[in-house]
């Protein structure tokens, strides 16, 4: 009997450090929910909605201990521009960028790292004036995944790491808006930091953390600073009580808010789920989300964080270069890498044309479809089948890439997370 006792609790101690949190789960889904309300119409940049939701984000950071980090203030707001995902023009209109500070302790604490997550989504699927109703099912984008579920693991990350002992650095915790329309609220927080520039040694970018559709987590930007390959390692060890499958990718030019740091010569690291076909859609609903896949990002994520507050000294950013097209048409190029996709042959569609999508392929895992015309790759305009060619050659599997389709006479943009070959069947 006692053998049997000593068994049981034996095995309940494994599942304890398995990363098995009921609890964790129920917050984070939670968290979710409320942001993908039919009261926030889908967080679209510069509207009354989008400003409830940075109030209610407030009130979390407030009740867990943080410092405002703006003069005694949470909010940053700056100028928005250009058009909103629907059309409106944003010219007038302002978005607020909300964030808080943990201090740290010792010699460590003038140091900084960042955590961010951009809060802010498309809206409503047709844009009304002011104050208006909340729209019924399917008359806005909830956003779930894309922004709700990074938000919703930056809030635990911070409910968290208040916990932490010993020297360690500082947390400077940001959710920005206006990620959607052009990474605009990383890009003026950059230019307007609340801490000397000098003194941030990370940036950790949680965006579209809702599930693992692929089984795999990707993160970018582990070549930025000679640390962070360790650091990797060592928070997905076996000591942490669940490994996660990861994809590395050396370079941090994917397209979110972890961009503006890499830009402004800080190290960085994006966090993402993977592609999902909700993506951009009425769809994308908190009921879809894998809550067990996010606690274990949430698990991850906080021991990073945890053994970047630790590590002595500085990290001195490194330039990792922008996958570049080669001139030269004969350069071959990676061959390996898979995108997913047949050509149709029109002579008459300027872009890339698909005539179809491989099932289970990235293309397919991304949302894309049979009738959409690529038109931009990683940045590079992509008007034929060859310089689709040369544009998908020039990266590897595992990269992740932002396209642009035209679709029903719109343009949207899809992450594609690169695959190889030999994975079609």
């Amino acid at each position: 009997m006692t053998a049997v006792r000593f068994c049981l609790v034996f095995l309940l101690l494994l599942v304890a450090t398995a990363g098995a949190t009921p609890e964790r789960q129920a917050r984070l889904r939670a968290d979710v929910e409320m942001l993908g309300a039919p009261a926030l119409a889908g967080r679209g940049s510069g509207t009354p909605e989008v400003e409830a939701a940075a109030d209610s984000l407030a009130v979390r950071y407030a009740r867990w201990g943080l410092q405002p980090a703006f003069n005694g203030e949470w909010f940053q707001t700056f100028p928005l521009k250009g058009e909103g995902w629907t059309g409106e023009d944003l010219t007038g209109r302002s978005g607020r960028n909300l964030a808080g500070m943990l201090p740290g302790a010792g010699p460590l604490a003038e140091r900084w790292i960042v955590v961010g997550a951009h809060y802010d989504h498309l809206g409503r699927l047709e844009p009304v004036a002011g104050v208006a109703p909340a729209p019924a099912e399917g008359q806005y984008y909830p956003g779930a995944n894309d922004n709700a579920s990074g938000v919703a693991i930056l809030l635990q990350m911070m409910r968290e790491a208040r916990q932490a002992t010993g020297e360690r650095r500082s947390v400077l915790f940001v959710n920005f808006s206006g990620e959607e329309v052009g990474l605009q609220g990383s890009a003026y927080f950059v230019n307007h930091l609340p801490v000397p520039a000098a003194s941030i040694d990370l940036m950790i970018n949680l965006d579209t953390v809702g599930h693992r559709q692929t089984g795999k987590l990707y993160v970018s930007g582990v070549g930025t600073a000679q640390q962070l390959p360790r650091l990797i390692e060592a928070a997905n060890g076996p000591e942490t009580g669940s490994q996660l499958e990861l994809s590395l990718a050396q370079g941090g030019w994917s397209g979110s808010d972890h961009l503006s740091f890499n830009k402004r010569e800080i190290p960085v690291l994006f966090l993402f789920g993977g592609p999902y076909a909700e993506y951009n859609t009425p769809r994308d609903t908190a009921d879809r989300l894998d809550y067990e896949a996010m606690d274990g990002i949430t698990g991850f994520a906080l021991k990073l964080l945890d053994a970047a507050r630790r590590q002595p000294g500085t990290f001195a950013w490194q330039m990792v270069a922008e996958k570049k097209l080669t001139e030269d048409t004969s350069e071959p190029g990676n061959r390996s890498t898979w995108f997913g996709s047949l050509p149709d042959f029109n002579e008459e569609i300027e872009g890339y044309a698909l005539a179809g999508v491989f099932d289970g392929s990235p293309a397919a895992r991304a949302g894309l479809l049979k009738g959409d015309v690529l038109v931009l790759f990683a940045g590079r305009t992509i008007t034929d089948l060859p310089t689709f060619t040369r544009a998908l050659r020039a990266h590897d599997p595992g990269d992740l890439v932002e396209v642009t389709v035209l679709r029903d006479g719109g343009r949207l943009n899809f992450t594609v997370a690169l695959g190889d070959r030999s994975e079609k069947e």
